[in-house]
This record gives structure tokens, sequence and C-alpha cells, in this order.
């Protein structure tokens, strides 16, 4: 998989044999897999080249940023989920205000949708200025311009369509086993291991505090049993939260990883968020906390070791 940033990159490859899809793919979950699937299955069906357009940053981090969103994949996330896929080029488009104000058929021009390209698109495409811009007006326009175009239908959890919104709210409530039935994967975080307070540790249960993309959402406050997939998925446990017995205010996320010998200092860590083990609590005492932790890696010795539901 090749990775652009300008639609010049593409020059290589012909024109009429691009097959394009366009979207934000925040998480890449069963939705956006369903239209992926579909567009590297076109274009091998019709020859020629797939490309999936994404932006950077989210659109509406520029064009109303009191309501961009928290993302479940920031960039080098979504193309390290994209790199399996079969999709031969992630066009990574700058989006930027001159962007946001441009119609769509001169922002489609610019990218270079000609005569019998294709667009593979999910059910909801939007696009141009005001999203004024639906797949009625695309049809009427490939129809006009000579460029093909599928519509993917939406893939559904518990009768509603999978969409990156549903779940962002799964996430931030800590139900994270509803958003890995919808991402098709468990919901990760990932980071370099930075020096925290030392708290962890002495209190028996050191920990990895990791450093965090800005942009990268967190799940709700509380205890999580997870897997670090960069270990090779050895069992965990992470906190996210403030740790307010400690009153110690910033929100931050640390893994104590199950009978690791040694630091992590400097590495980087992916862990996979399996399953709440309770929510985030303030203690009476530092001895309360340090039982209720040990309390919480017995739970988590007793899922990896399936003696408890994941």
């Amino acid at each position: 998989m090749r990775v652009a940033r300008t639609p010049t990159e593409l020059a290589a490859d012909r024109p009429d044999q691009l097959t394009f899809t366009l979207g934000n793919f925040d998480g890449l979950h069963l939705g956006h897999q369903a239209v992926i699937t579909e567009l590297v299955g076109s274009t091998r069906a019709r020859g020629g080249t797939s490309v999936a357009v994404t932006f950077d940053p989210h659109p509406l981090s520029v064009v109303q940023p009191d309501r961009a969103p928290r993302l479940l994949t920031p960039l080098t996330e979504k193309l390290d989920a994209m790199a399996d896929t079969g999709i031969d080029v992630v066009l990574v488009i700058d989006f930027t205000p001159e962007l946001a104000s441009e119609d769509a058929a001169t922002f489609l021009s610019w990218l270079g949708v000609v005569r019998r390209s294709h667009l593979v698109l999910g059910y909801d495409f939007q696009m141009g200025h005001g999203r004024a811009c639906d797949l009625s007006v695309l049809s009427a326009m490939g129809a006009e311009l000579g460029f093909g175009l599928d519509v993917v239908p939406p893939v559904e959890h518990e009768g509603l369509p999978i969409s990156s919104t549903r779940i962002r709210e799964s996430v931030k409530r800590g139900d994270v086993q509803d958003a890995a039935a919808m991402l098709g994967r468990p919901y990760s975080m990932g980071g370099e291991v930075v020096e925290g307070s030392g708290v962890g540790r002495g209190l028996g249960s050191p920990t990895a505090n990791l450093l965090l993309p800005a942009e990268k959402l967190l799940p709700g406050d509380g205890v999580y049993f997870v897997t670090v997939e960069s270990l090779g998925g050895r069992p965990g446990v992470m906190y996210v939260g403030t740790r307010p017995t400690l009153d110690a205010g910033a929100r931050l996320a640390e893994v104590h990883v199950l009978d690791l010998e040694g630091d992590l200092y400097g590495q980087e860590l992916r862990v996979g968020l399996r399953r709440r083990l309770r929510g985030d609590s303030r203690f009476g005492s530092l001895e309360e906390l340090k039982q209720s932790i040990n309390e919480d890696l017995e739970r988590a010795r007793e899922v990896a070791e399936g003696r408890g539901c994941v």
C-alpha cells in the first residue's frame, strides 16, 4: 500500500482506471470495511488502481472546531489498519478552509475523477461545501461526466447502521465490548511508554504510562482487562482516569502487564481493550487502593485463564 499526499502522486496510474472511495474512515469499522472490500473487489474486476481518499485533520476540526470529535484512530493508526485491506493507495488530503469551501465538481476534478473512473461509496455519503453533494447529485454528475458509481449498503449492529459516532459513544461510556462488535476488533490504544510518578510501583503493581496522541479518544474512566498486542497478546490491566484517591488531577492511561519482569520505558506499547472490570473510584486510603488493585489483577487473571467472561 502506498501513501500519497497529493493527487499528482497518482500521475503514474491511468486516470481512467482509478477506482476511488472517499471518507474520514475514523475507526475503520465494519461499515468502512464493507466499502473497502467492495472497492478492492471492483478494482480487481475492472483492472487498475484502488484509491482510498481520507482527510487530515478531521474536517470538523476545521469547519466547526467546537464539534470536532476525539478520534478512534488518529492518522497513523488509521493507515496501519488500512495496510491490511488490499488497497493500492491511500491518498491523505490536507483538509483546509479553502478545501472546505470548494464545490464537489471542482474537488472531484482536482482529485482526478474523470470519464471511466469509478467511485465506490457508503450509503450515507455526502461531500462538498455544506455537504450539499449527496449520492443523488453524484449519480447525476457521473451520468453527465462519465464516471461510475457503486453504493454500498449499511452494515448494522443491533438493528442500526454502524457508525463512528455510535462507536465513540460506546467507548466513552466504557462499553468496549459493544465498540469491538462494531469495529470488528478490540478498541486499541498505543503510544510510547514514558516515566510516571512511580505510585504504581510503590503499591506493588508497576504501570507503563502511555503517551497518547492528543486527539485520541480515551474510554470512560475505570479499569479494563486488556491484551498487549505489541507483546504478543500478553494479558494486562489498564487504568484510565484522574487517580482521585491521589488527587492527581490529570487524566492518564496506564497499563500493568501481568507477570512482566523489567520496565518498558521508551517502548511503543499497543493494547486491545477487551472488557471493563469496574469504574473509577476514590478510596479512603492507599491501603484500600492497593487492595482494590490486587482484586483487579486477580479478576484479570481469571479472564486471561478462562475463569471469567471476556
